[in-house]
């Protein structure tokens, strides 16, 4: 059932967490509202004396920042305190009620200690995208069910985020990258055939690395060996960086973001761009990516875009990003849910475009179709970079005509 109201619909979550006694995860995605949704529920709970005591768990320093801004801002900082996993996990709480923002997280045996150190009478998960490729997630559901979804579609339908697009856009290799793939993907076919084919191939891999057979472990190596590269060749495939040139190019009045797979390429595309662009990857400093972003939101600095390795993924809440071209990413839905959150986020008058670089006719095509599956398929055109061109040109030719 479509419900207009947002502030109507987040309710409604809370509502299903209180029938379940106020434990459970909301899935809801970026830009919908999460923070502030909790924000509501432990305000209601303040209101009626049930709560004196708030933890609220992170997983970056960014993302605490942006809580304890909201918490002094809806004036209940005093009752709640943030911590970054790495820090609450270090010592025991005694609380009235947790939150686990990013709880998608805690899945690692590492940090779903969280469970164990905090003892509470309610608990509340956020997360715009719960399920993980390693299966982790799983882990997550034997302490806390899923209580209330929104779905991405459900957010542009009813107008809680901005409207978007996506293309698609195939990049061809150069010709000496071709011939390093191929070598490698006849390599990979050639191991995985005696590994069993598919998913059988890979778990087999993973047995028969651990064999001690030395011929065993030589064919699980050699197969790993070829996925890595068939990998790498992709991932920095030359021409995307002057396709992300030429898309940008397109593009003058606008601010976006960038997500490579390696700090290398987005270097090398920052290094292209120029002046308006800046890198921004956990190999800079705290002090340096804190200068990046000012430089970044500062309308008076020529920075319009900046060139990521998912640092930007979580945390990132800059509304006036419009376009996102992701240059190298996986095949998991949850870190394309991620980036397209980053994009979304509701704005007067925005329409965002989210441009897929990829490779075709490898691995990375399929990489591309299968984190494209939750996205409806009226949102998405598939194209070469040519083709990407010329719509664009011709659409902005008829727009100055109207």
């Amino acid at each position: 059932m479509k419900v207009l109201d947002r502030t109507q619909r987040q309710i409604e979550g809370l509502r299903k967490w209180r029938n379940n006694k106020f434990k459970g995860i909301l899935n809801y995605p970026t830009g919908t509202g999460k923070t502030y949704t909790a924000i509501m529920g432990i305000r209601g709970l303040i209101r009626k004396k049930r709560i004196k005591k708030v933890l609220i768990i992170v997983p970056t320093i960014t993302l605490k920042e942006q809580w304890e801004k909201e918490l002094k801002t809806h004036k209940i900082i005093n009752v709640a305190e943030v911590l970054v996993i790495n820090t609450g996990i270090k010592t025991t709480h005694k609380v009235d009620l947790l939150i686990l923002d990013e709880i998608h997280r805690y899945g690692a045996n590492t940090f779903k200690e969280i469970f164990q150190k905090a003892s509470y009478k309610g608990i509340l998960g956020l997360t715009a995208t719960l399920e993980r490729e390693d299966g982790l997630h799983q882990e997550i559901l034997k302490y806390l069910p899923v209580i209330d979804k929104i779905t991405i579609n459900e957010a542009l339908e009813n107008g809680w985020v901005s409207p978007y697009k996506v293309y698609n856009v195939a990049v061809n290799f150069t010709p000496e990258e071709r011939l390093v793939y191929n070598k490698a993907d006849n390599s990979f076919k050639h191991f995985a055939a005696q590994l069993g084919r598919g998913a059988r191939a890979f778990q087999t891999a993973q047995e028969w690395i651990k064999s001690g057979d030395k011929q065993k472990q030589g064919i699980a190596g050699a197969y790993y060996n070829s996925m890595r590269t068939r990998k790498k060749i992709c991932l920095s495939n030359k021409n995307k960086i002057n396709a992300v040139n030429s898309i940008i190019d397109l593009f003058p009045n606008s601010n976006g973001l960038i997500f490579s797979a390696t700090t290398e390429f987005a270097d090398s595309l920052q290094e292209k761009l120029g002046g308006i662009a800046m890198t921004f990857h956990s190999k800079l400093t705290k002090k340096q990516q804190l200068y990046v972003l000012k430089r970044f939101k500062d309308k008076r600095t020529k920075v319009r875009f900046l060139s990521s390795v998912q640092a930007l993924n979580e945390g990132f809440n800059v509304p006036e990003c419009s376009i996102g071209i992701i240059a190298g990413s996986n095949s998991t839905k949850r870190t394309m849910t991620q980036q397209l959150g980053r994009l979304i986020r509701l704005q007067p008058d925005k329409h965002a475009t989210v441009i897929n670089l990829y490779t075709p006719f490898t691995q990375e095509q399929v990489w591309v179709n299968k984190r494209m599956e939750d996205i409806n398929p009226d949102l998405i055109t598939n194209c070469s970079l040519d083709e990407f061109i010329n719509k664009h040109i011709i659409t902005q030719e008829l727009c100055e005509i109207i």
